[in-house]
């Protein structure tokens, strides 16, 4: 490829320290950026009249996670946030070469590479919060199989098969040497209790992602069936660049059928394990891009991202 990748981050990407991200990058674009916000405001105002502005979330005197981390205000904030750091690259003159992100950030991908307008896929990121919202109850725990030398241990291995085996929990995504699981409330009270405490770093694991739900897991099937009946006639096409989804699939832009595609994001995307260690390892030892840029909000894919780079340079 010898080109740049672009990788946007998902949930949980917008915390404390990204307060003012937006207005930050709004700045830094200047009219162009203003142009794109007052658009995503003004459909933030048609589908969600009574929350706050994303200017307001932004712009809060102080991060307060039940107001900036429940997924109506956070995934469509995350969105605005990326978009406007991709179209910072591009202002700078960088190149869109291929696209990809994590969780959430798939659907942000997906108008990063042009196969969903701006506004197609603002609609795409509120309607499956709401969705996700009103949907099964659950969460999500972040695990290691890690040691301080980003080793992966079998004996972790073989833990993480055991707690796969409680009732209604699932891998939810693989994420470099961490793991996201998901599942109803009793079967994360059965895993929390279960899995071994681990300190790597400065953190601790595992703990259980704030106002997550069980995403990636069989439980949304529920919340795809709505996505698809709601979503129909989300206007998808044939990327600009090169996607990578959560099983390292390619949509190219020569060959992709937009009606799979958007089979894949309401289906699979919702419902099964996101892969995001090989969606990385498929772009580095396929088209070894020139860089990645970890686009902004936040800087929490930085991590994983190393873990795979140092397993392939083994």
């Amino acid at each position: 490829m010898n080109g740049q990748f672009l990788l946007a981050p998902g949930r949980g990407s917008y915390a404390r320290d990204e307060l003012g991200t937006l207005t930050r990058l709004e700045a830094e674009v200047g009219a162009a950026a203003t142009t794109l916000l007052d658009t995503l405001e003004s459909l933030r105002q048609g589908y969600d009249p009574d929350l706050p502005t994303l200017r307001e979330l932004d712009q809060a005197p102080a991060f307060k996670p039940g107001l900036h981390l429940p997924g109506r205000n956070a995934s469509p904030l995350i969105y605005a946030c990326t978009l406007l750091a991709e179209l910072r690259h591009r202002v700078q003159g960088g190149s869109t070469d291929c696209v990809a992100g994590n969780s959430l950030g798939f659907y942000t991908a997906l108008a990063l590479s042009d196969a969903l307008s701006p506004e197609e896929g603002y609609r795409l990121v509120s309607t499956m919060a709401r969705l996700q919202e009103e949907g099964p109850k659950g969460g999500q725990i972040l695990w290691t199989l890690l040691d301080d030398d980003w080793n992966v241990l079998p004996a972790r291995e073989s833990q993480l098969q055991q707690i796969l085996r409680i009732p209604d929990l699932d891998l939810s995504i693989r994420l470099g040497g961490h793991v996201v699981l998901a599942g109803s409330e009793k079967a994360l009270a059965q895993a929390l209790a279960e899995l071994p405490k681990v300190k790597l770093g400065k953190r601790e694991f595992p703990f259980r992602l704030p106002f997550h739900g069980p995403f990636h897991t069989p439980l949304l099937e529920s919340v795809a069936a709505r996505a698809r009946s709601e979503l129909a006639d989300l206007d998808i096409r044939r990327p600009r660049a090169l996607l990578i989804d959560g099983r390292g699939f390619e949509w190219s832009p020569l060959a992709t059928d937009p009606r799979a595609l958007l089979d894949y994001t309401l289906g699979p995307q919702i419902t099964r394990t996101f892969d995001f260690t090989t969606m990385i390892e498929k772009v580095l030892l396929d088209y070894a891009p020139t860089y990645i840029l970890l686009l902004e909000p936040g800087a929490s894919l930085r991590a994983p991202v190393g873990h795979i780079q140092k397993w392939l340079a083994l």
